[in-house]
């Protein structure tokens, strides 16, 4: 199939680090679900607020451009978290257009291409409520706070770890793919990831003389912290399994082991009661025997 004659680009995202390993496939994804949140679903105030109505125009034009191999339950979810992403970025620059209009009502008249009248109301109004101007700025003073940035821009940290573990012929370990995430042309992006770094360095220099069992990815972990369900500067991938998700695990494991035990009480019981039955049935062949009567077929 030529790409004149309906021809849809092939990807393939991964399981494990839910997305596309491959830089153009991942870059291709990535632009299509921008056009998707730009062009082919409402922008909405919240992703919440969006439902499966709102959302059934985007993957209708996902599957008018893009061949996304194996695309199950799972799989659709993933694009879904990946457009969501793309939604939040498109909805910040929607934001920045606000604020450059001293009032809402100048805003009002300034509609984007992308959005109708209505959706973009629906915005200005949100982002004039005085809560969510507190909550903004809130935001905002926690971003300048930030101290660990990397160098990716917007590509996939997964691309890039792919890329340099088939260039290297291995797995990368956190400490190890760090500097390529956060340094550039031997220039850190911040002090403090250079502070980080050196952290980790140390830590793994001490596991090593003291015996220590700790992996690269442990002294990584216990330098820049974990939070629930994130690894911390370490981009989108894998994350540690989040507090909810380690309590439905073990409530899980509780219930497993509560009727294990229940099925071995239920077959001792059967157990019991057949072992009666074989007695019972002896005993009455031996009253059987005494009378010289045939015993019956039981």
């Amino acid at each position: 199939m030529n790409r004149r004659n309906g021809y849809k680009y092939p990807v393939h995202i991964s399981s494990e680090k839910r997305r596309p390993l491959n830089r153009g496939q991942s870059a291709k994804l990535s632009n299509t679900l921008g056009i998707i949140a730009r062009e082919h679903i409402p922008m909405p105030t919240r992703w919440t607020k969006l439902g499966e109505d709102d959302l059934l125009p985007a993957f209708d034009y996902l599957s008018l451009k893009l061949d996304i191999v194996g695309l199950d339950r799972e799989k659709k979810d993933m694009v879904l978290d990946l457009l969501k992403n793309r939604t939040r970025n498109q909805r910040y620059k929607l934001h920045q257009r606000f604020l450059k209009h001293p009032t809402k009502e100048e805003a009002l008249l300034d509609v984007p291409s992308e959005l109708n009248e209505e959706n973009w109301e629906s915005l200005c109004a949100y982002w004039s409520d005085p809560k969510v101007q507190e909550i903004c700025e809130v935001n905002k003073r926690n971003r300048n706070k930030l101290s660990i940035l990397h160098n990716q821009g917007s590509r996939a940290f997964v691309t890039l770890l792919d890329e340099l573990e088939e260039k290297e012929g291995r797995q990368l370990n956190k400490v190890e793919f760090f500097p390529p995430t956060h340094c550039t042309n031997g220039k850190w992006t911040t002090p403090d990831c250079e502070v980080k770094y050196n952290a980790m360095q140390d830590l793994q220099a001490k596991s090593i003389e003291e015996g220590s069992s700790m992996t690269p990815n442990e002294c990584y972990d216990k330098i820049m912290g974990v939070k629930s369900g994130y690894d911390k500067g370490f981009g989108y991938g894998p994350k540690p399994p989040s507090k909810a998700s380690s309590t439905s695990t073990r409530k899980l494991e509780i219930e497993n082991a509560q009727l294990k035990e229940r099925l071995g009480e239920t077959e001792s019981e059967v157990a019991d009661l057949k072992a009666r039955m074989e007695n019972q049935e002896k005993l009455l062949n031996m009253l059987l025997a005494q009378q010289n009567m045939q015993p019956p077929n039981i």
